[in-house]
This record gives C-alpha cells, structure tokens and sequence, in this order.
C-alpha cells in the first residue's frame, strides 16, 4: 500500500509519492530514522508535511532533497543505502550538490574494460552508438515542429557521418554540429503565460530563444535567463543524477567517459549515459510548454539576469525523476555489455544480478534492480521461465516502440487525472482482457502504483464506458 503524507496543515488531503519519488523542499527539512522508520518534515511556515516509511515499504523508490536549510542524519543517510533507495540532493537552482546510491554489480573486468576502452577500440565505437542514437532522437522531436525539413535533412547527413568516423573528436564534432542545428528549431518557440502576468515579464521570458546563456561568456546553457531553458537545465539536472545511479547499478564508474573528455569534478560517464535521452526530456520539456500557462509565483529573476524556477513547480520537475531512471537504465546496460562482449561470464554477472552460488558479504542493491527473493528458491527464476520472460518481454518492447513511433508523447497526468480514478470499479480480469496485461502489473495499474504505456490508455478508457461487472 502506498504511503501517504499528510500535511499539518494548509492542505485539504494527503498525497501519494509519484512514480516512488518522495521529493524533500522548503525550510527547515528534517530526515531522520524513529523507531526504525523513516521520518521526514518539510514544508514552509505552518504548512508543513509529515511522513514516515517502513523499511519494507515497496512504495519508496527515490528521495530528493531540494534546498540547504535542514538537516539530514547518519542514521537516516545508512537507512536509505540500507534499503537500496537512492540519495538525490540538489539546490534551489538545480544544481546537483550529492547523488548517494548503493553500489549494484562488482565485476572487476567491467572496470578493467571501462579504464581501457579508449585503447581497445571500444569507447570510440560506444560514443559512435550514442551520437547516433541522440542525433535520431533529435530529428524525432523536430518533426514536431512546422518547417524544420532543412534541419532535419542536418541532422539526417551527420547521422551517415558519425557511422564513418574513425576519432573521438570526429564524433564529438558531429555531435556539436548537430546540436547548433536542432537548437535554431526551437527559438521561436513560445512560453505561454496567464494573461495577467504576461505583459509584465521581460520579453525573452515569452520565447524559447537561444541555448546558450548569454550570462556564461562562452558556448554554455547554463545560467539559463528564461523559464524555458531553465526547465531544460532543471530536468538535465536530474537525468544527470539518475544517469550516475544507473551506471552505478550495472557496476561502471561514473566518472570514467568516452565521449566526454576527463574533467575534475564531472562524471563524465554519466554525462555520455545522458546523450540518447536528453530529446526525452526535451520532448517532455516541449509537451510541458504546449500546455502550460506561467505564473509570476513561479519563476523569480536573480540580479544577475538569471531565471529561477520556484515550488511547487520544481517539486514537479523533481518527480519526474523515476521515468529518466527507467530511460537511462537500459543506455548503462548495452555499455556495459559492449564492453563485455568478449567476455560472455562477465556479462552475466554484471547484467543478471547476483549469481545462485553463495556469496559472502552480499551486497544491497538498488531497490529497482534487488531481486525480492533468493534465486535458489524461486521456480520463477529457472532458465525455462527466464528465457519465456524474456521474449515476452520483447514483443512487448516491440510493440510500445511501434506505438511510440507513431504517436506523440503521452502525460501522465492525464491518466492519472482522467482514467485512473475510475479503474477501481473494475475487477482484475477486465483489465487484463482489455490491456493484455498480467494480473499483477493491472494490480498497481488499478492501485495508482504505475502508470501504464500509453498504448493502453484507449481501452481502458473505453472500459470506463461499460457497466463494471456485478453492477446493474
């Protein structure tokens, strides 16, 4: 059941973690372990937020602390790796102070072919992957906006050049290339705001306008100076900590890139992790300004020209945490198996998880990725069934990429507000009919837990339309 937090005051009902995301922001935060639970407040003046989780609460997957006016405990920060939840700390303008997550695989030789990838031949023909796969990301977003054919035909001639290069700094030209291309797209995009607010905002607040920072005195985003880029840079932000937990899970090192040359203070795998799933975001971003109206309340301009983004605004942002976990996640893992594709053992076990022989010492992974129980007493978890799962699973990727391909991206939001409420009054049974789906994924579906593929969203909500079963 999914823990709820209930406010002291100023809030009519409780609300639910999105996605297992439990955000952390305002003044005077407070994480701490109590009788073995997990106590957290937060909040602003009198309207403060309460809650607390069990350490066998499935519900938490994710806590981010937004701010630096609190307090977090070692008991609580040892709670958390204990239970595998990953650690997200950023401040107010989205910059990433600390991301603290459980290490997953330990495999030496992933670790050894990570360090000599740039020898071997290996990081050039990754970053080629990853460049290509961003670049046709790109040219996916594009189509959504009007007259971008010349861009796209851009994009469409480095995608065929990047297959031939032969030098990091070839690819990451391309990749640059690419980017000045898809950026000029966006400027005219508008940034709506509520009839009230918008004549007194600065007018580059009403555009998307350029990607580089006119504050950074260089070819940077950061300092972004309208709500639009500072949306964009929020968002990386996160995708950035995520992609540092990722490559965590499957046992790379961080810092340790191919793409992104070394720097002091950068995780530069994370960052290469990131290139395939920045265009998600910046569809995200794209469908957010489509339908959102700004208010004054929510953006606040610092002396320097800089835009901020305020709660509870940034508490949406952060929420989204979970769906860049689940994008990147599978990015860390085809890394690491091409780093391991001349050692099919090694592959195993960095990929599959722990092994059936025992093992001292076993380590806690991260919650997503822990198996629930010991592989040695599951029948589900024998080569039989692992190999049915795993073309079940196929066909259903398969078939959310044919829809994906063909469809615009979905918002939960609109699922969650339209047709969730009213799946309640169905049973089990119709909702895998209607879906195809298993009993327990309809289970979460029906509970508000997960969300799923929009490819679903049509029939059941043509299932509201019927008269649930036992009703007259």
């Amino acid at each position: 059941m999914t823990t709820t937090l209930e406010r002291t005051a100023g809030s009519r009902e409780p609300e639910r973690l999105r996605d297992g995301v439990l955000v952390v922001s305002g003044y005077g935060l407070r994480v701490a372990v109590e009788a073995g639970h997990l106590a957290v407040e937060d909040g602003i003046a009198d309207k403060r937020r309460v809650a607390r989780f069990s350490r066998l609460d499935r519900a938490l997957k994710r806590v981010v602390i937004i701010g630096h006016a609190g307090t977090i405990s070692l008991d609580a920060i040892r709670w958390l790796h204990g239970v595998g939840v990953p650690l997200i700390h950023l401040d107010t303008d989205g910059t990433v102070f600390s991301v603290s997550a459980p290490h997953g695989a330990i495999v030496p030789a992933l670790r050894r072919a990570q360090a000599i990838a740039p020898d071997t031949g290996y990081a050039i023909r990754i970053s080629i992957e990853l460049v290509k796969a961003k670049l046709m990301a790109q040219k996916a977003v594009l189509a959504r906006f009007p007259e971008t054919d010349s861009y796209r035909a851009t994009l469409d001639r480095l995608i065929a050049d990047v297959e031939e290069t032969t030098t990091l700094k070839q690819v990451r030209g391309l990749e640059a290339n690419g980017a000045r291309a898809y950026w000029v797209a966006w400027r005219e995009l508008p940034v709506r705001w509520k009839a009230k607010d918008a004549k007194r905002r600065p007018k580059h607040w009403r555009a998307f306008g350029t990607r580089v920072s006119p504050l950074t005195g260089s070819s940077s985003p950061r300092k972004a100076v309208n709500p639009a880029n500072a949306l964009l840079n929020y968002l990386y932000a996160m995708l950035e900590a995520e992609a540092k937990i990722a490559a965590l899970a499957v046992g790379l090192d961080p810092a340790l890139g191919f793409l992104h040359t070394d720097s002091r203070n950068r995780d530069s795998l994370a960052c290469d992790l990131m290139e395939p799933v920045r265009a998600v975001v910046d569809q995200w971003v794209l469908g957010f300004l489509e339908r959102h109206e700004f208010v004054k309340e929510e953006v606040f301009e610092l002396k320097d020209g800089q835009c901020r983004l305020l709660p509870p605004l940034t508490k949406q942002l952060a929420e989204t945490s979970a769906l860049w976990a689940r994008k990147v996640l599978p990015v860390a893992q085809g890394v690491a198996r091409a780093l391991l594709q001349d050692d099919p053992m090694a592959v195993g076990k960095s990929l599959r998880g722990p092994s059936s022989r025992a093992r001292r010492e076993r380590r806690v992974v991260i919650r997503e990725f822990a198996p629930r129980v010991d592989p040695r007493e599951d029948p589900r978890r024998t080569a039989e069934a692992g190999a049915k799962r795993r073309k079940a699973m196929a066909k259903v990727v398969e078939e959310n990429r044919i829809w994906e391909s063909q469809n615009e991206p979905a918002d939960p939001e609109v699922f969650r507000r339209e047709i969730a409420p009213g799946l309640n009054a169905f049973k089990l049974a119709e909702l895998m009919a209607v879906t195809g789906l298993g009993k327990g994924s309809c289970s979460k579906i029906r509970s508000g837990k997960v969300v799923p593929h929009p490819r679903h969203w049509d029939a059941l909500g043509e299932l509201l339309t019927l008269v649930p079963s036992g009703r007259c």
